[in-house]
């Protein structure tokens, strides 16, 4: 019986997940596209109930994010749903004091303001993709991102070696004012729920059991 017992308490004690969280960056901004590739670019900024890993300091920093250089590999349309699958792209988040984020006439303005700060966070994008209804004029933006570098890196913890995932709602109807060259909107966040802990034991502890 009492080797049953050990048995079951090494089955629980060598790896006994944790509860995943969730992990939140919440943003907005607006895409833009060619016949070739997507991007967008904005604001980090606290616009709903959040938990993020680490806090930005948004009195001292504006805190502005680039999303460039998805290469667009598909392009469909069925009845009113545009759809868009993209490939590649490269994601940044920059810490200015300078706050000067200018959309300008044209995408080229909103990127070089908005990553003209210092790189906070660094990283790849994959599998992003994007359905537009032009009927409605809304949609949404998907994608997935790892981050590797930057001056907050560190401060991720775990949580810069997982997958994180890009999900927003995208509108250019009446109700938003979209900037002249831009494509649409972006009201959406960055997040994470990949992160799974385990907690090991040794043989020694199990065997102080008996």
């Amino acid at each position: 019986m009492r080797k049953v017992l050990v048995g079951l308490i090494l089955l629980l004690m060598v790896a006994v997940p944790a509860l995943a969280e969730v992990y939140n960056f919440t943003k907005e901004g607006y895409s833009f596209h060619d016949d070739v590739t997507m991007g967008a670019v904005g604001l980090l900024e606290p616009l709903q109930t959040q938990n993020p890993p680490f806090e930005f300091d948004f009195d001292t920093y504006e805190v502005s994010w680039a999303l460039l250089d998805m290469t667009i590999v598909d392009y469909y349309e069925v009845m009113t749903i545009q759809v868009w699958e993209m490939t590649g792209g490269t994601i940044g988040i920059y810490e200015d004091p300078g706050f000067d984020l200018d959309y300008g006439v044209d995408p080229a303005t909103g990127i070089a303001t908005a990553t003209n700060g210092t790189p906070a966070l660094t990283g790849t994008v994959t599998d992003a993709a994007m359905m537009f209804d032009t009927n409605t004029q809304t949609g949404t933006f998907t994608g997935n991102m790892l981050f590797s570098g930057g001056s907050r890196y560190a401060d991720l913890g775990v949580l810069g070696d997982v997958d994180w995932h890009l999900f927003d709602g995208a509108s250019a109807n009446d109700q938003v004012n979209v900037p002249p060259g831009y494509h649409t909107r972006f009201v959406g966040r960055m997040f994470t729920d990949d992160i799974v802990a385990t907690e090991e034991t040794s043989f020694s502890k199990i065997r102080s059991l008996y």
